[in-house]
Formats: C-alpha cells, structure tokens, sequence
C-alpha cells in the first residue's frame, strides 16, 4: 500500500522558489562522557576525539558556516546526519538545542556517529522527532517540493562505519517515490550514506548502496543529498541522471579545498514541465567555490548516463 503523505508544515511561505542549505556532520563538540556510557565502541571514538577530531572539528568554523546560511534567508535547513560524536543522550539534547537555534527551520536524518551503539529511541533518536519523524523514511512538503529523509545509521563493530538501509525502508522509499512523482512534485531525498560505490571506503560504506539506486533508477527522483565523506563532491546516481550531491563536514577545518567545511545552497523553482534546480557551492567567508544548475523533468529519471 501507498503510504498517505503527510500535511505541509514547512509551507510558511508562498514563493514561486524554495531555497534550501544543504549542510552535514557538524560534529558539534560534545559534553563531558560519564565512563559508563563509554565501556563499547564509544571507547575508540572518544579516544579518537581526545587526539585529533577536536583540533579538527571546530565550533567556531560551524559557527561562521551558520552565520552565512542566516545571511541568505534559507527556508529550510537540511542536515545530513553525524550531529553527534557518539550518540550519547546528552549530545542528542545538545543537538536539539543546537537545531532550535539555527536561522531557519530545519529538518534533520541521524548519520552512523548518532547511530554507534543500540540504545533506547527515547534516549537518542526521539529526542530530533521535531525536525524529523519516528519512522523513516519521512517526507516534509514545501511549495511542491517534497524532502525525503532515509535513515542508513547502524550500529557497527569497532572501526566500522558502514551503514544500511533495510528492506523495509526501501519499499517505503520507492512507493514514497513512486507517489510523489504521480503528483508532480520535486523529490529531494537526503541520506547520510553516499548510495554509490566509491564515495567512501568500504569499511564506511552503504552496505545495500546497489538495491537503493536500483530503486531510484525505478522510481525516479530529482535530486540526493548525502553527507558522511566530508568531501564536497558532485557525482549521478549509477545508471541514471539522477544529481548526487556531497558536502563537507560542517565544522572541519582542512587545507584541502574539497575538504574545508562550506555548504551547500539550492533553490528550486517549477518550470513547464519540470523543475529547475540550482547550486551554489558556499565557503564559510560566503563566497561560492562551485555552481551547477539541473532541469529535472518531473518524470521519472531513468536515463541511463553512467559516472
């Protein structure tokens, strides 16, 4: 069965454009971790904090990224995952005041570091179901553009950051597709893991990454949005013409240009017969590294151009 859409709650405005930022793993610095809360994978990862990620990851770099987003009046903030470092309750809390405070509203996927060991929903994940929802994949609506947020975190072994996202949420995802697409609407879908060889390593990378572009090259859809590489990157999803757009981490500070925190900013605007998307690649001083524009044609997007 088609799944009912839900209402449209992010349609505070009525534009002939949506604008979006597209920004991930912000890493935001964490609170101080009891010792109980680290006797598992958390360990290695807070070992990994302590030596290099926090002179790496920086709040003030995250800070001026936010402040630029706030300059361009946004109206919606995407985040793709890894707010966290270990997914501790308290980070989750942390993260939620950190998304109430951001310039626009946001809508928020968890990534493999928000994901790293099981622990009550109420604990971790439910604490975002403001900005996201209970069962994934979810879709906001906005001015005939549908956000569609893929959950792919799990928890893995020691020195694994792999991820999955499971039978049950690709049928979802596809009959989501599927319906969205018959009412003409412009399909954003927003996952933490790049569904697409070579991205990442393979000990980081989506296990089921050929079953979810199978079903996007069945179903269609306009654009996908991943975060977890750190790399500014701009690619297809296989077989398709399908635009998959990466974007670095959030507060990392690196002398590799494809590295160095930005984001990423979209506006879409409906033409006849389709939509017109657009990107505009920004550094943290506000300045654009990169764009590209697409015309989407609102069908589904099976042409095969293979990158």
């Amino acid at each position: 069965m088609t799944p009912d859409l839900p209402a449209d709650p992010l349609a505070s405005r009525h534009t002939p454009h949506v604008t979006l930022a597209h920004i991930s793993d912000p890493h935001l610095p964490p609170p101080p971790v009891h010792w109980r809360a680290a006797l598992n994978k958390r360990a290695l990862s807070l070992l990994s904090w302590k030596k290099h990620r926090q002179y790496v990851h920086l709040a003030q770099t995250c800070s001026a990224l936010v402040k630029d987003i706030g300059r361009t009046g946004v109206d919606t903030i995407l985040v793709s995952g890894d707010l966290t470092n270990f997914g501790t309750p308290d980070e989750f809390a942390e993260a939620a005041r950190w998304l109430e405070a951001l310039p626009a509203p946001a809508l928020v996927i968890p990534g493999n570091h928000d994901c790293m060991v099981r622990q009550p929903a109420s604990a971790g994940l439910n604490q975002w179901e403001r900005w996201s929802a209970r069962q994934y994949p979810y879709v906001r609506l906005q001015n005939g553009v549908a956000i569609i947020g893929v959950n792919s975190g799990i928890p893995t072994a020691p020195f694994m950051a792999y991820g999955r996202v499971g039978r049950r949420q690709r049928e979802r995802l596809e009959a989501l597709l599927e319906q969205l697409g018959k009412e003409g609407l412009c399909r954003v879908v927003m996952i933490h893991h790049p569904p697409k060889r070579g991205l990442v390593p393979w000990h980081k990378s989506l296990l089921d990454h050929r079953e979810v572009a199978a079903l996007l090259r069945r179903a269609g859809a306009e654009i996908v949005l991943h975060g977890h590489s750190h790399d500014a990157t701009l690619t297809h999803i296989a077989g398709t013409d399908i635009p998959l757009l990466g974007v670095a981490s959030a507060s990392l500070t690196d002398d590799r240009p494809h590295r160095q925190a930005c984001w990423n900013h979209l506006t879409i605007r409906p033409y006849e017969g389709g939509w017109h998307i657009d990107l505009a690649r920004h550094r943290l001083d506000g300045s654009v590294s990169e764009r590209a524009s697409w015309k989407r044609s609102g069908r589904k997007q099976a042409g095969r151009t293979d990158a």
